[in-house]
């Protein structure tokens, strides 16, 4: 992209465009692998906006973006967990205040094998509360019995190339309601559904929601936003998608990005 193209890019106040949301038979289902689900996906136009040209706040919105670089092989497992997690660890502690962190489950998405699936177009938060204290009890077990501490579910995303379509969309944490999330199962499965249930919860339409993208970003910069946290009893947080950016050039690259997930623990 030539500097001129790129200053038009950022200084675009918003793109119209759809955000894909699960329709409410997703409540209890399943999800198979990227793409493949029990439940019905339904489209919602909508006017994304440009969060470089908003005051936007971790604290107050859900996510930002933050210079980030790093020198690491996101196609090497080994080298991403070995000098990737400890530095995303040490940002995720910083951001939120948290004693201890964990990262986990990095996955290289997109580019033009579509690894991972590719984008994932789906309006959603990745855990629930049983599954993130499970995956601390599992991953941490020297923090000892969590039962009534605060854990927080946080991701860092970014582009492992420029990224010129397909970017990520997040939800200003303010605009969502604890109803608008469901519960969706990880695996084929025909299980009951219980208050012990782990999962990830998708997102239904509401109006109210206000959508942000970060135009141009660049592998030197990392999304960071908020999901699940414990001790948020109105579930206010953001959920996220991928996007189509309909003034994304013709020919531009697929999308290749990185996400982990991390989980924050909090003394109290």
């Amino acid at each position: 992209m030539d500097h001129a193209a790129a200053s038009d890019t950022l200084d675009r106040e918003y793109i119209d465009t759809f955000v894909r949301y699960s329709d409410r038979t997703a409540d209890g289902g399943y999800i198979e692998r990227n793409g493949q689900y029990s439940f019905g996906m339904e489209d919602h136009d909508f006017r994304v906006r440009n969060a470089r040209l908003a005051n936007i706040a971790f604290a107050t919105h859900g996510f930002t973006l933050v210079k980030h670089p790093v020198d690491v092989d996101f196609a090497d497992k080994e080298d991403f967990e070995r000098r990737y997690y400890p530095e995303v660890e040490r940002l995720v502690k910083e951001m939120t205040g948290a004693s201890d962190a964990f990262a986990f489950m990095g996955i290289l998405r997109g580019g033009e094998g579509d690894l991972g699936g590719g984008p994932a177009l789906s309006a959603h938060v990745d855990f629930n509360e049983q599954a993130v204290r499970d995956w601390a009890a599992r991953m941490r077990p020297e923090w000892g019995d969590i039962s009534g501490k605060r854990l927080m579910n946080v991701n860092v995303w970014r582009g492992t190339k420029p990224v010129a379509n397909s970017p990520l969309a997040v939800c200003d944490a303010r605009s969502v309601e604890k109803g608008d999330f469901m519960l969706v199962r990880l695996g084929k499965t025909d299980d009951p559904v219980t208050p012990k249930t782990p999962g990830g919860l998708n997102m239904a339409y509401n109006p109210k929601h206000e959508w942000y993208y970060y135009p141009d970003m660049q592998p030197d910069e990392a999304l960071v936003f908020r999901l699940f946290d414990t001790a948020d009893p109105l579930w206010h947080m953001s959920g996220h998608t991928a996007i189509v950016d309909p003034t994304s050039p013709p020919d531009a690259p697929k999308r290749e990005s990185f996400e982990v997930r991390t989980i924050a623990l909090f003394d109290q």
